[in-house]
């Protein structure tokens, strides 16, 4: 069992999250929190397989996986099945593993937006897992849990970022790698959506 940090009130302190999201700089932790990890793409080449360091780009059904793409200079992670020509496409972008033992009040936030998003079976999840060992040949053998975010819905205007809302990652021990999980299809124009993954914070 994790010990209840003294200061846990402090986590109901709200970050300064901008609502449109095109810079690095959108999403700032309150003071008095520690970023644990922290992501903003800055080191994307436009256009190609996303192979950011210490990330998993992992096609589980289809080929399709996330791209590196880049917008007035600002990096983000982007996946999209439109013209894979494959009836399902799954995709994972699993996070580097963190000791959920070396500190307390984890807390996780991140920002995403979508173009042409019509259904919700085209789908965007907040994965964890803390069986996964990183190995992604042993990714079968894991457990992976869906956890509750805001997320982008077809009422939201087209590349308008969504903040993710905090999401509690405290309650959980051991080595945890959290991962964006999406679904479409190639073959259905319903689910063909582009979701784009940005300014993503772990803190305590």
């Amino acid at each position: 069992m994790k010990k209840i940090a003294l200061y846990k009130f402090l986590v109901i302190a709200g970050l300064t999250i901008l609502s449109s999201c095109t810079s690095d700089s959108d999403i700032e932790n309150a003071k008095v929190k520690t970023t644990l990890f922290k992501e903003n793409f800055t080191d994307n080449t436009d256009g190609t397989a996303l192979n950011t360091t210490g990330w998993t780009n992992y096609a589980q059904v289809g080929t399709k996986k996330f791209t590196e793409e880049i917008y007035s200079g600002n990096g983000y992670a982007e996946f999209t099945s439109y013209q894979s020509g494959q009836a399902s496409n799954i995709a994972w972008l699993i996070s580097p593993g963190f000791d959920m033992n070396k500190q307390d009040g984890e807390k996780l936030v991140f920002q995403a937006t979508h173009a042409y998003l019509t259904t919700t079976e085209n789908s965007l999840e907040l994965m964890v897992s803390t069986d996964y060992d990183g190995n992604i040949a042993n990714f079968n053998q894991s457990n992976w849990l869906s956890l509750p975010i805001t997320k982008p819905t077809p009422s939201n205007d087209f590349y308008e970022y969504v903040n993710s809302g905090e999401v509690d990652l405290s309650n959980f021990n051991g080595t945890l790698h959290f991962a964006f999980k999406v679904k479409g299809s190639g073959t259905n124009t319903s689910q063909d959506a582009t979701y784009q993954i940005d300014n993503i914070r772990l803190y305590y």
